[in-house]
């Protein structure tokens, strides 16, 4: 039965990417990260991300469509875990950013996000739970550092749920997330670390995620991880990820350029 279930989810996980694929084959990225930055995709385009790995599979949808806003919707499935006692169960989340600064040089600034359903990165190893009942915010900083060869992304928020188990009161929780972005080591990639978790009455343990993302042009950026959390009893494992960047209006000069302006 379980080399059944197991065949079964290798099926889900391959067709989960050849879906995301079909979207636009010309071009994609991997954000399997749970740390965001500071910029706003441009007006008039879209980003779709998949992820397929051992803990969940993810995806996001997120549209360019007021100049300096961002919105997206995201979908997590998480499969059963018989170690951490985790039925099968999916979330999701509805969210907006908005871009409050950026430096002169264009490569630093500062993002506010505000979101109805379960953060990016809060996991429960629950069932599925309302998404109206669960609100968030947060604001992604990035810094450039070392002539641009480092990029520091640093994300805190805060999460409350009305929809607690223990109490009819609304549970509240501080959510925090840092990444590394480091280039120059591998031709047209990125060495990728981040820590994450998330204190207080709505709480997840803080994990570890470590990966390589390949960006070849602005366009398709897959990329490779590993996550665990600190304790080591369990993490998303393996991860796989490919986005999709559409070009602006779809314009054919546009395309010809194979170039975002930000």
């Amino acid at each position: 039965m379980e080399k059944h279930q197991k065949f079964i989810k290798l099926i889900n996980l391959g067709l989960l990417l050849v879906v995301g694929l079909s979207f636009n084959s010309n071009n994609a990225v991997a954000q399997q990260f749970n740390t965001d930055n500071y910029l706003v995709m441009p007006h008039g385009t879209g980003t779709f991300v998949l992820t397929a790995g051992e803990r969940n599979s993810t995806m996001v949808s997120s549209f360019g469509l007021i100049p300096g806003f961002e919105f997206f919707v995201q979908a997590n499935l998480f499969w059963e875990d018989k170690k951490q006692n985790s039925p099968q169960h999916f979330t999701t989340t509805l969210y907006a950013k908005y871009q409050v600064w950026i430096n002169k040089e264009k490569n630093g600034g500062l993002g506010a996000f505000l979101g109805v359903g379960n953060s990016p990165g809060y996991y429960n190893l629950n069932d599925y739970q309302n998404p109206h009942k669960n609100y968030w915010t947060a604001f992604a900083y990035t810094l450039p550092l070392f002539n641009n060869n480092v990029y520091w992304d640093l994300m805190p928020g805060a999460l409350v749920d009305f929809d607690a188990e223990e109490s009819n009161k609304a549970a509240w929780g501080f959510s925090y997330s840092t990444r590394l972005n480091i280039y120059s080591i591998i031709p047209k990639s990125a060495i990728v670390a981040e820590f994450y978790g998330t204190e207080g009455s709505v709480y997840s343990k803080p994990e570890y995620k470590i990966g390589v993302r390949w960006e070849p042009n602005d366009f398709i950026v897959p990329a490779f991880t590993y996550s665990n959390n600190i304790s080591g009893t369990g993490g998303a494992g393996f991860e796989i990820g490919i986005a999709i960047f559409s070009p602006q209006f779809l314009k054919k000069a546009y395309i010809k350029n194979n170039h975002i302006e930000y």
